[in-house]
C-alpha cells in the first residue's frame, strides 16, 4: 500500500485492472458507492495536485499494456495507457520513427500518465505540447462507460476536441485507457552546441537572437545553478586554460540541440558556435555525441531534489525577467536559499526550484511568485512543496474566472465526484 501514498494518504484497496472491460466492471460499483479513486500510471507525476480530499482505491493501470499497433506507412500508433515510454519509443526507433515528445523518467511514465498530466517535452521547441500529436483517445467515464474521441487516422471527422480536454485534466474528468498518436521521423543526426554566460541578462539576450538563425532546433535549455556551474567548468577545463578562468562565476548554461543531414548539421554547428563567439558568452563548445547525450541526461536533474519547485508558462520575452524578479525576491529573504532553473529557449516555460528556504517564507514566496507571474499573464503550478503549505494553496494557480466552467465541466463527466476528488483546480 505505501507505494501508492499520495500526500499521506494510503488507500484501502489498490485494484489493478488487465483490460477495458475489467476496468469498466471495477468502476461501476466505486461509482454508485460514491468511493474515492485515484489513478495511477508509472508513477512519476503523482506528486503534482492538491492534497486529496478522500482516497479509497488506488486504480493501478500499468496492467493496460496489451496493445501497440504501430501503423509505419501511416505513421501513427495506438496503443495502451500502461505501456512505458521507453518501451514503446524502442518499437518506434526499429522503423526510424519517434514520439514527437520526450518526457521526464522515460522508463517509468506510461503514456496514460503523460497525458493525464499534460506532461512537459524536451522536444517542445520543434513540435509543441504532447496534446498537439493525439488523433484519438479511449476513456473509461467514473461510472465505467466506454467512450471515444477522434479515431486510429490522422483525418478524422470529429465535433468537440474532447481529447485535448482529458489532456492535462489529471484523470479527474474519466480514465485514459487507449491513445492514438501522430509520429515523426527519427531525425539522421544530432549535435549539440554548449554556451555558458555570467549573467542571466547576457543569456536571455542570447536566447532572443537565437530565433534569427535559420537552424532545426531538436531542444534549446538555459539551465542555471549548481549543477550547471558544475558542467560548465568541467566544459571549460576540457578546451583551455584561459577559458577556465573566463568562466569561474559562470552558472548559466545554455544547451542547444540541432537535427538534419550530415551536411546540413556541419552548417548547423558552424552558425552556432559562429553566434556563440559574437554574443558575450563567457565560453562555448560543440559536443561529442557521446558528451552530448550524457550532459543532457545530467543537467535534467537540476533541481529534482528541490523541495520547492514552480512550473511557469509565460511569453518568451518575460521568462528571464521572471526568474531574475524570484531570484531577487528569495535573496531579500535572508538564509542560504539555493536556486535552479530550466528555462526552455523561445517557449516560454520554464521550472524554478528553491531550496534552503525558511519555512516561515515559503507561503509568502509562493504568494509573490503567482502575483509576478499573473502580472505578465502567465500561468504557474506549484509542482512541489512542503505538504503543510501544499494544505493551505491552491497549487493550480489558474484565473478564478474558469472556476465554474471547471466545477460544472466536473459535475457533467463525473457528477458523483469520486475521480482524483480535490486534486485539480479549485478542489475539483
Amino acid at each position: 500500500m505505501s507505494d501508492f501514498e499520495v500526500d499521506g494518504l494510503l488507500p484501502r484497496e489498490v485494484v489493478r485492472p488487465s483490460d477495458i472491460s475489467e476496468l469498466a466492471a471495477i468502476l461501476t460499483p466505486l461509482h454508485d458507492a460514491g468511493s474515492a479513486v485515484v489513478p495511477w500510471g508509472g508513477g512519476t507525476r503523482m506528486g503534482i495536485g492538491n492534497a486529496p480530499s478522500r482516497y479509497d482505491v488506488a486504480l493501478d493501470l500499468t496492467g493496460l499494456d496489451a496493445e501497440i499497433d504501430h501503423v509505419a506507412g501511416d505513421m501513427t500508433v495506438v496503443c495502451d495507457a500502461g505501456v512505458r515510454i521507453s518501451e514503446l519509443s524502442e518499437r518506434l526507433a526499429v522503423h526510424n520513427q519517434r514520439l514527437p515528445f520526450e518526457v521526464p523518467d522515460a522508463q517509468a511514465a506510461t503514456i496514460g500518465g503523460t497525458f493525464a498530466s499534460n506532461a512537459p517535452s524536451l522536444l517542445r521547441p520543434r513540435f509543441g505540447g504532447v496534446r498537439d500529436w493525439i488523433i484519438g483517445l479511449h476513456i473509461v467515464s467514473a461510472n465505467g462507460t466506454p467512450t471515444k474521441s477522434g479515431g486510429r487516422v490522422v483525418k478524422n471527422v470529429q465535433g468537440f476536441d474532447l481529447h485535448r480536454l482529458h489532456t492535462g485534466a489529471f484523470g479527474t474528468l474519466g480514465i485514459i485507457v487507449n491513445v492514438a498518436l501522430k509520429l515523426v521521423p527519427l531525425p539522421e543526426r544530432t549535435r549539440t552546441v554548449a554556451m555558458w554566460f555570467d549573467r542571466i541578462g547576457d543569456a536571455a539576450n542570447a536566447a532572443r537572437e537565437l530565433g534569427q538563425l535559420e537552424l532545426t532546433i531538436e531542444s534549446a535549455r538555459l539551465y542555471s545553478g549548481a549543477l550547471a556551474a558544475g558542467a560548465i567548468r568541467e566544459l571549460a577545463a576540457d578546451r583551455y586554460l584561459e577559458s577556465v578562468v573566463e568562466s569561474e562565476n559562470a552558472a548559466h548554461l545554455m544547451l542547444v540541440k540541432v537535427s538534419g543531414s550530415n551536411l546540413a548539421l556541419n552548417r548547423q554547428v558552424d552558425d552556432l558556435t559562429g553566434f556563440a563567439g559574437t554574443v558575450p558568452s563567457a565560453g562555448y563548445e560543440a559536443l561529442t555525441e557521446m558528451t552530448e547525450s550524457d550532459l543532457w541526461a545530467y543537467l535534467e536533474q537540476t533541481g529534482r531534489d528541490a523541495p520547492i519547485s514552480l512550473r511557469i508558462a509565460t511569453k518568451a520575452s518575460d521568462s528571464y525577467s521572471i526568474v531574475n524578479r524570484l531570484e531577487r525576491r528569495l535573496h531579500q529573504s535572508g538564509g542560504t536559499v539555493d536556486i535552479a532553473s530550466v528555462v526552455d529557449v523561445g517557449y516560454g516555460s520554464m521550472l524554478f526550484n528553491v531550496s534552503g528556504i525558511e519555512e516561515t517564507e515559503t507561503l509568502p514566496f509562493l504568494n509573490d511568485a503567482e502575483n509576478a507571474v499573473r502580472e505578465v499573464g502567465g500561468s504557474m503550478l506549484v509542482e512541489r512543496c512542503p505538504l503543510a503549505v501544499k494544505k493551505e494553496i491552491e497549487v493550480f494557480c489558474i484565473d478564478p474566472s474558469a472556476k465554474q466552467i471547471m466545477k460544472n465541466m466536473k459535475h457533467q463527466f463525473d457528477p458523483n465526484g469520486i475521480l482524483n476528488p480535490g486534486r485539480f483546480a479549485f478542489g475539483i
